[in-house]
């Protein structure tokens, strides 16, 4: 991961809290066998050309970006279920990538790719210029409930002006919580947000699978939000 701070100040502040947690045999083990051939290295001053990652024969198909994919079972799974689609999904915790690493390699998943860090620096300062995403998911971000810490939720206008950079024309925007308070937020922002409609013909839920962390929140009795929207630049 690289350092979030220009000039000794931070650019942002980072949306994730800086938990570590402790890989299990089995992740350190998919991690250390697989990490060099579905984890993308980023350093300065290169960037990185996603092209390039792929089977050849996949150089033009649609591009899939997860954000914060916590264990991975969405993202192996989509990729799972698209095999003549790409995914990146972007990921601060060890485990996680371990996790999605094993899954990956055990159900013959091959048009997924893995990097580490913050995903504003990697879409910011690492990838290609050329880049542009098809779908942006990020589903179930830490919400950050207190007011307080309200500027370190993951959707803000920043990343909004960056994802404009990043997206290809009518790419959608999928975004999960089971918050009630998020879920306004984010309603409250995109209306501000002339580029992007809310698409009530998309059923959120269709476009990912049901993960172990929504259904406790399900089992907790809080209802799930699944906000789609379009992009119209």
């Amino acid at each position: 991961m690289s350092d979030l701070k220009k000039n000794g100040r931070l650019r942002w502040a980072p949306s994730y809290l800086r938990r570590q947690g402790q890989m299990t045999p089995a992740q350190k083990r998919a991690y250390r066998e697989h990490w060099s051939t579905y984890g993308l290295e980023y350093r300065y001053p290169e960037r990185i050309d996603l092209a390039a990652q792929y089977d050849p024969a996949l150089a033009e198909a649609p591009l899939h970006l997860e954000i914060g994919f916590g264990m991975g079972e969405n993202l192996v799974a989509q990729a799972l279920q698209l095999p003549e689609q790409r995914f990146l999904g972007v990921e601060v915790h060890k485990p996680g990538l371990g996790a999605a690493l094993k899954a990956m390699t055990e159900q013959g998943v091959t048009n997924l790719r893995l990097m580490r860090g913050d995903a504003r620096l990697v879409l910011t300062d690492f990838l290609h210029a050329s880049v542009r995403f098809a779908r942006v998911s990020i589903l179930f971000p830490d919400p950050w409930p207190n007011d307080e810490n309200a500027h370190r939720r993951i959707v803000q206008h920043d990343l909004l002006d960056l994802l404009e950079t990043r997206v290809r024309p009518d790419a959608l925007l999928h975004i999960a919580t089971d918050v009630d308070l998020y879920a306004e937020h984010c309603r409250d922002l995109m209306q501000q947000r002339s580029a992007w409609l809310l698409d009530d013909s998309i059923a959120g839920s269709d476009l990912r699978v049901p993960t172990r962390y929504e259904g406790k929140g399900i089992a907790e009795g809080r209802r799930i939000h699944d906000l789609v929207f379009r992009y119209r630049g």
